[in-house]
Formats: structure tokens, sequence, C-alpha cells
């Protein structure tokens, strides 16, 4: 059972983003695997397993402290990529008062917490934003806009969530470990533990 409705609900808007976003991958973007999975794990993951949602983020600070939330970096992560993604499509922003109010949610669907936790409730906020993908994936017809919305981590930050049908202007990648500036950055300014081979 799902919160929202089988059409698109009216003054629902994508706007474009205009910027460069950052995801931290075990792949490549050309050996990406769409394959969607019935066990959704993160905040827009489909409870359909129909398709497949992968994350960024809008600037690689944020991506780096969405992929390690304890701040700690081994050489294990050496093989990982940092991906760019520049030029993305317009996106469905949940950053933006008339789409929450389209879709009848308030702010706290951006980081998918409750104020207060309900004891052996699970996360309904979780759900919800599952069960949006599904939604918007419906209402556009298969080519689903990226989901744009606040960071748990960075809170000036913006997260996206994009599927397969996601068409970027130039995609770049490399190694973790080549990209040096970022990787000061993470240890000057946000406490980062790296291997020290890396700096």
């Amino acid at each position: 059972m799902t919160r929202f409705p089988a059409e698109r609900p009216a003054g629902l808007r994508t706007a474009a983003t205009g910027r460069t976003w950052w995801r931290i991958d075990t792949d490549p973007p050309t050996g990406w695997d769409w394959t969607g999975s019935d066990q959704p794990r993160h905040r827009f993951d489909p409870p359909s397993g129909r398709f497949r949602i992968r994350y960024a983020a809008s600037d690689p600070v944020a991506a780096t402290r969405e992929r390690f939330p304890a701040r700690r970096i081994t050489t294990g992560a050496a093989d990982l990529h940092l991906v760019g993604l520049d030029g993305p499509p317009p996106a469905l922003h949940l950053t933006h008062q008339v789409n929450l109010d389209a879709l009848d949610l308030d702010d706290r669907i951006n980081t998918a917490r409750l104020d207060r936790p309900l004891p052996g409730m699970g996360d309904p906020l979780l759900r919800v934003g599952q069960q949006l993908a599904d939604a918007v994936y419906d209402w556009w017809d298969t080519t689903a806009p990226p989901i744009v919305y606040r960071t748990r981590s960075v809170p000036a930050a913006r997260g996206m969530a994009f599927t397969r049908s996601s068409t970027w202007n130039r995609v770049s990648s490399g190694k973790l470990p080549d990209a040096p500036a970022l990787l000061v950055s993470l240890v000057t300014h946000h406490g980062f533990d790296v291997p020290r081979t890396w700096l």
C-alpha cells in the first residue's frame, strides 16, 4: 500500500540542477549494474525492485561523508572510483516547497528521520521515500527524473537519487587515491583519517 496516487500530482515540477555531482563507487560508470533488488535498503530504493537507484552528492566531500560515515578511509578503499557526473537532466527537488506541497510531504522527507522515532515501528519516513521512488518512476513512464534532497551528513549539500534513464553531458572517473586535493581537504578540514601513503 502506498500513500501516493496513480496519477502525477498537479503542481509537481522538475528544475535544472546545474552542477557536477559526485559519487564513490566500487565500479567505473561503464560497469554499473542497473538490476533492481526487492530488498530496499537506502532512502529512495524502490520496494518493487523494478529498477535500481544510484546516489550522488553535490560535492566530493559530501559524497565521501556519505560513503564513509565514520570518517575513516583505509587502504582497502584503494580500488574505489571517484565519479564526476556533469550536466544532469532536470530533477525533482524535494528541497522546493512547491513539490513538498504537491506530494503532501514536509521537509523531514529530506533526511528520512522522525523528530521522535517510534519504538518498534521502524522508519516510516524511509518507507515513504522508497514508495516515492516507485511513484515517480510510474508518473514519468519509467524515465524518472533524478530526485534531489538534502544529505544527512552535510545539510548544506544536496544528494541525488537517479536511475539508468538519467543522461549526463560528461562523465569522469578516477581511483580515489588519485584525488590528492580531496584527500588533503578531508584530513585538514573534515576530520578524516586516510592512508598516509595517499597524501
